[in-house]
């Protein structure tokens, strides 16, 4: 199947968006690879939202399939100053057209170099997310290292590999990622 970029579309969170993104948030598949795990409660869900309208320093993005969310991306800790931020995503839609992840990849990194001024994306990724951390290579991300025993998740401490892409080594990768998507290999 190929996929189309004209179908997707990043659209900043709404009120409206709120009960999707909060079944989400607390779906078991999402929370897994999140660093708190508990259930979050449609009050603490409120606060973060209202976190996010006022923290010039967050952006939240909601991707669209079709006009349907399917995930959600964050940048967070948007430094002007020293170019950088950090972010965050996940597709919460089960059912979301395979190349959906890699599309929302291809939009968010798109936005956050181009419109924000941004020249180095960092993440963390949690050792047990194979899944991630090999996603995070296709989009041209590399590793800075590994924060031993950084996070307790599960009754046991847990690895978290930083990692970073870089705004030219992006424009390098962006062009392979949509022909490897209009071939259908995603």
């Amino acid at each position: 199947m190929m996929i189309n970029q004209e179908d997707f579309q990043l659209k900043p969170i709404s009120d409206q968006d709120l009960k999707t993104v909060l079944q989400w948030r607390n779906s078991k598949r999402i929370k897994t690879f999140m660093y708190t795990d508990h259930q979050i409660t449609w009050d603490e869900h409120c606060k973060w939202f209202e976190n996010v309208k006022k923290d010039s320093q967050k952006r939240v993005l909601l991707l669209y399939y079709k006009n349907q969310p399917l995930g959600l991306v964050n940048f967070t800790n948007i430094d002007k100053e020293n170019a950088r931020c950090y972010w965050g995503f996940y597709i919460g839609e089960k059912t979301a057209p395979k190349g959906s992840g890699t599309m929302m990849g291809i939009l968010a990194l798109d936005k956050i170099f181009n419109e924000e001024g941004i020249k180095k994306v960092c993440a963390e990724v949690i050792h047990t997310n194979s899944g991630s951390f090999h996603y995070h290579k296709k989009l041209g991300f590399v590793t800075e290292g590994r924060f031993v025993d950084h996070l307790w998740k599960d009754n046991q401490y847990l690895d978290v590999i930083p990692m970073a892409l870089f705004k030219e080594k992006w424009k390098k990768m962006r062009g392979r990622l949509l022909r490897d998507l209009e071939g259908g290999v995603s």
